[in-house]
């Protein structure tokens, strides 16, 4: 037997996941801002959580499993605040970042001795530095957004977990 009542934290999920991957990408292409690999590394927890969200929001799916899903769900977004809170930490200069964050990865080589080491430069991709805020809003980044709807929606899918009478069969 499915449940006859609304998932709306599943749905909530899912729009949510789809919004964030959407507006990363009109950030990114639209507003012309390049995203660092931490950035990218972002995007992971709400990719992983479209697809489990559409699943607990499946009609066939028990309630039973779609609270297992969205509990699921939940976990992915405290992931994915950990890791934006991370990348808020490397913003502030609270902690170093990856290798892959620039730093000195990301100082110009020495294009005075020869041809070859231009053109190694020139195919070479652009390192984004993580610690550079690009854009932000009442002093905060758009990591820091990140990790807050993140915490957001993390709290909200274990206390819909939390709550039985939203998963009872009809």
């Amino acid at each position: 037997m499915t449940s006859r009542r609304p998932r709306v934290v599943p749905l909530l999920f899912l729009v949510a996941s789809l919004v964030l991957l959407l507006g990363a990408l009109v950030i990114e292409h639209v507003m012309g801002i390049a995203p660092c690999i931490l950035c990218l590394y972002q995007r992971i927890p709400p990719a992983v959580a479209v697809p489990l969200a559409a699943l607990a929001l499946w009609p066939r799916v028990p309630a039973a499993w779609a609270r297992r899903l969205t509990v699921m769900v939940a976990l992915v977004f405290v992931a994915g605040a950990v890791l934006a809170g991370y990348h808020v930490g490397v913003e502030q200069h609270w902690w170093a970042g990856t290798a892959q964050c620039g730093g000195d990865a990301a100082a110009p080589p020495d294009l005075s001795t020869d041809l070859t080491a231009l053109r190694r430069a020139l195919e070479a991709p652009e390192v984004v530095p993580c610690d550079a805020i690009p854009w932000s809003f009442v002093g905060i980044s758009l990591a820091g957004y990140n990790m807050i709807g993140s915490m957001g929606l993390a709290v909200l899918g274990l206390w819909a977990a939390g709550r039985r009478a939203l998963w009872r069969e009809s």
